[in-house]
């Protein structure tokens, strides 16, 4: 049975937004479209930094591309591969990482997961290994959706049930099954990032933050944060999901999200 529409962000009084100062937000396909980032986009986040506003990309990709987002964009610091570690710049301007657990236990993790998930590959020849592991430190991404054309949902869930039995964490991203291991999250690294290093309140969590996203693997985000908001193309997806987000934006990916900031600017 399909589930109810979600209001449109156009159709929500501006008040509701009225105490948000951090927006934290997926990257691909949340700020990226058709494999690029739009113009637009690029230019919202850094409206937005203008503004006062503290963005925080929240990611699966891997660390090597997060750390030239959090040196080059205009962000507060990127949560990435997950929420295994965040990244942000000290007052000198020097990037810092800070991990979920002790980085060496994380990096051993993730060796023994990567010969978990080459041991079974060859059952699933259409998938692959994403071609950023190489730049990741803590986790394991198969691509089914980014340089895998074309999509391959099928062979992803059957990869996705495979490693359930296994007993192996693993989630699906628009374009990569991520696969770590640790009691972590993107919402339990945003959580700690946000207490720990900006001093928010649980209270002031579900008033100063909105999170914007456009897959499952967001779910975590949408259940906590009540200022939610998904880009249009979430909408394929929203049958499937326990957790949604409280609205949806009318255009898809990057343009989504330079809706939201043409939307929050104006008001």
């Amino acid at each position: 049975m399909n589930k109810a529409a979600l209001p449109k962000l156009s159709e929500t009084t501006p008040l509701l937004f009225s105490k948000v100062k951090f927006i934290l937000t997926d990257i691909d396909d949340t700020l990226t479209w058709e494999s690029s980032l739009p113009t637009e986009t690029f230019q919202a986040l850094g409206r937005l930094h203008q503004a006062g506003y503290k963005i925080i990309p929240v990611t699966g990709g891997c660390a090597g591309w997060s750390d030239l987002i959090a040196r080059l964009w205009p962000v507060a610091g990127v949560i990435t591969e997950g929420g295994a570690c965040f990244l942000s710049k000290d007052t000198h301007g020097r990037l810092v990482y800070k991990y979920w657990d002790d980085p060496e236990k994380m990096q051993a993790n993730k060796e023994r997961l990567l010969q978990t998930v080459d041991n079974i590959l060859p059952d699933f020849p259409k998938l692959k290994l994403a071609q950023d592991q190489a730049y990741r430190l803590t986790d394991v991404a198969v691509d089914y959706a980014q340089d895998v054309i074309p999509k391959e949902e099928m062979a992803r869930d059957q990869m996705l049930a495979r490693l359930k039995a296994l007993g192996v964490q693993a989630k699906a991203s628009s374009i990569h099954i991520n696969i770590w291991q640790g009691e972590y999250d993107k919402y339990a690294m945003a959580h700690r990032v946000l207490t720990d290093v900006f001093g928010l309140t649980e209270d002031e969590l579900k008033t100063h933050v909105m999170y914007v996203g456009d897959a499952p693997n967001d779910e975590s985000m949408f259940a906590k944060f009540p200022l939610s908001i998904g880009v249009a193309n979430i909408s394929q997806h929203l049958d499937k999901m326990d957790h949604r987000p409280a609205m949806i934006t009318s255009l898809s990916g990057g343009y989504g999200f330079a809706e939201l900031a043409d939307y929050l600017l104006a008001k």
